[in-house]
């Protein structure tokens, strides 16, 4: 019994004596094989889809870009290719602006243009602009330029500077100070001087820059000039001053003024406000004393006759209140 006993306590546990299961470890890599499946099917099925939706935005942007291109195709087949287009035009856009930079620390250009589209900026802009390179052959004209001189661009590339200028002694030798000047300063700001459009007909320049065009070595390449107000010389010694808008529409400048001055005149004056809201004010009274001191309702025609009246009047103040408003904000 004793023994018995004994025996019994001192038995190991079961986990302790009894051998491992067959198998069981093979069990183990079996369940670790199948997760490892299971990921990698995971993932085949992700790159998968990514692959699908690569796929599908390269589609999308094939044909957004042949959708483009086709509109292209099609604007230009109509209008034909702008001069500004051209890749020997644009280089030079590009260099006309940033040789206005370095000469004169400023923007040629207002606000943030990319670089894609300042040809096109420089083509349409409220100024213009020209530039000849080192022999004085005009290698560059844009929008307004090109109709204030009143030539094409086929016909106006390629000529030289000096026809600018009338075909004179005094003229020519003056213009050549000037860009000698130009050439040995950087650029020049605000000259004034004569000059004449393909057809003979003279201008007086205002308020123009001329700058020198130069290579990374500091080698004169060219010169440029930029200016956005000149006057026609009349006959009769008179002047008509001109200014270039935005698109590089040239007009009277006095036209401009006459617009201002015409919008001018259409602001309210503090009176005519003070009148319509009295108007109006007075207008209202009236309604009141119709419906409390004349007992009438809605329905009255006097109340009616009253009440469109009185609309009319607040028209006519919000119409001058708008009118100082939009002033205010141009």
């Amino acid at each position: 019994m004793i023994h018995t006993a004994l025996s019994s306590r001192l038995s190991l546990p079961q986990s302790l004596t009894s051998k491992p299961r067959a198998g069981s470890s093979g069990s183990g890599a079996t369940r670790r094989g199948q997760l490892h499946l299971i990921a990698a099917k995971k993932n085949k099925r992700k790159e998968e889809r990514k692959a699908q939706k690569r796929a599908e935005t390269k589609a999308l942007l094939e044909k957004r870009d042949e959708d483009k291109e086709k509109e292209t195709s099609d604007t230009s087949a109509l209008s034909g290719p702008q001069p500004y287009e051209a890749t020997a035009t644009v280089m030079q856009s590009l260099t006309i602006c940033g040789s206005y930079k370095d000469k004169t620390g400023e923007k040629l250009l207002d606000g943030t243009i990319l670089v894609q589209e300042a040809a096109k900026a420089l083509w349409n802009a409220p100024f213009v602009c020209a530039s000849h390179d080192a022999s004085d052959v005009f290698n560059y004209g844009n929008k307004a330029a090109l109709s204030l001189w009143r030539l094409s661009w086929d016909e106006f590339v390629g000529l030289p500077s000096t026809k600018s200028a009338e075909d004179d002694e005094s003229v020519q030798s003056e213009r050549r100070e000037l860009l000698d000047r130009a050439a040995k300063d950087g650029y020049i700001k605000d000259y004034s001087g004569i000059r004449q459009t393909s057809d003979g007909r003279k201008f007086k320049i205002n308020g123009a820059t001329v700058w020198t065009i130069t290579d990374k070595d500091g080698k004169k390449t060219g010169q440029a000039v930029r200016f956005d107000t000149f006057s026609w010389l009349r006959d009769d010694g008179e002047e008509e001053e001109m200014i270039v808008c935005e698109g590089g529409e040239i007009v009277p400048k006095k036209s401009i003024a006459a617009d201002a001055s015409s919008d001018m005149k259409e602001i309210p004056s503090a009176v005519e406000v003070a009148e319509a809201s009295a108007a109006v004010e007075a207008q209202a009274a009236e309604v009141r004393r119709l419906k409390e001191e004349d007992g009438l309702d809605n329905s009255s025609p006097a109340v009616q006759a009253g009440v469109a009246s009185l609309m009319e009047k607040k028209a006519v103040l919000a119409d001058l209140e708008e009118r100082i408003a939009a002033a205010a904000d141009a």
